[in-house]
């Protein structure tokens, strides 16, 4: 009797790491449009720069909501989520520090013995970037003279992070929808309290508030919301894209600033559970925060050697080889062999 064939393991229900991938690509895409100003890339600048950046965080918000609640200790909570972030973050910065000390116009002993060199080197690897953003010499005649403007993000991303578990412990006494809608509105009204005072007293320092953590929990609860209405959401099916497409359209268009972030999440969603399977983007690795995490100092390197200024598209087809590249040896020389924990040692039986 013959039998059938098993269906094949599925290893992905989500389209999440596709999404990753080209969020990652998108912010790459802006900055080389920024930040080297040829007209010939001014294609790049197709998408909208908080389209790319948020859904990260509409992402983020999903994924480690649901990773705490499946394995809510919070010790291996905080030993995972550090593991993930930190050790390829350190590896670009001390690669950032050797790389102007290659290209600074300072002498060799003068950039090393240079203060905002050190200050450079402990204030990112603390999570600091605003504290020193540039390299004694480095960069200094480009449009931009930051050395990873795209740092900013992962410091939010650890102050995610770190509320994830008071958020869980309310949502398990209060519920869900109460807890992630208060909170929602509370970062409603930072972002939009601190913007209007800073454009009421032209004071930047408002501007800069306005853009610090809670505010940008208007997209990371969405993205946990999500999760906890997972399985209502996927029954919603094409209707809930069709809607949620139009309105992001909507806020895009007439800048409805707290429509963006509900409306982003409901396309995110639904790109990743409604569409069909688009593939298993990480089969090579995950290289999307490796792509994160690379790509500027990387452009802002072939600006200073006049690279995209004698061939735009070939300064393109660089950068992506090489942002690749790294990223690849990135995934499996850091991120990867950091990720895999040493087995549990096997239990002994009493004597």
């Amino acid at each position: 009797m013959s039998r059938t064939p098993a269906t094949p393991p599925t290893r992905h229900h989500n389209n999440f790491d596709v999404l990753r991938l080209l969020a990652a690509s998108g912010v790459m895409a802006l900055h080389i449009h920024d930040l080297t100003a040829e007209p010939a890339l001014a294609w790049l600048h197709w998408l909208d720069a908080r389209v790319a950046l948020c859904t990260f965080f509409i992402i983020s918000g999903y994924l480690v909501f649901q990773s705490y609640e499946q394995a809510p200790r919070l010790g291996r909570y905080v030993d995972k989520r550090l593991r993930r972030i930190v050790p390829a973050y350190a590896v670009v910065i001390v690669l950032s520090v050797l790389m102007g000390a290659w290209v600074s116009t300072l002498a060799w002993s003068d950039y090393w013995q240079h203060s905002d060199t050190w200050r450079y080197l402990w204030g990112n690897l603390i999570f600091l970037n605003f504290i020193q953003p540039t390299l004694p010499g480095v960069f200094e005649g480009q449009p931009y003279t930051a050395i990873n403007g795209a740092l900013w993000t992962i410091k939010v991303e650890l102050m995610f992070y770190m509320v994830v578990p008071v958020f869980v412990w309310l949502v398990r006494r209060l519920g869900h929808h109460a807890v992630l809608g208060l909170g929602f509105v509370l970062a409603c009204l930072w972002w939009g309290g601190f913007t209007a005072l800073g454009e009421a007293t032209g004071r930047g320092v408002y501007i800069e508030l306005a853009k610090q953590m809670p505010g940008w929990l208007m997209f990371f609860l969405p993205g946990a919301w999500c999760y906890y209405e997972r399985e209502r959401l996927k029954a919603r099916g094409w209707p809930l894209g069709a809607v949620s497409v139009v309105l992001l359209g909507l806020a895009l268009a007439f800048e409805l600033n707290y429509l963006f972030p509900l409306a982003l999440a409901g396309a995110v969603f639904y790109a990743a559970f409604g569409l069909p399977w688009l593939g298993n983007a990480t089969r090579h690795g995950d290289l999307s925060y490796g792509i994160y995490i690379l790509h500027f100092p990387l452009i802002q390197l072939l600006v200073h050697f006049g690279v995209f200024q004698a061939s735009p598209w070939g300064g393109l087809a660089l950068v992506l080889g090489l942002v690749v590249a790294l990223a690849w040896l990135s995934w499996h020389l850091v991120e990867a062999p950091m990720l895999r924990r040493p087995p549990p040692a096997p239990h002994t039986a009493a004597a």
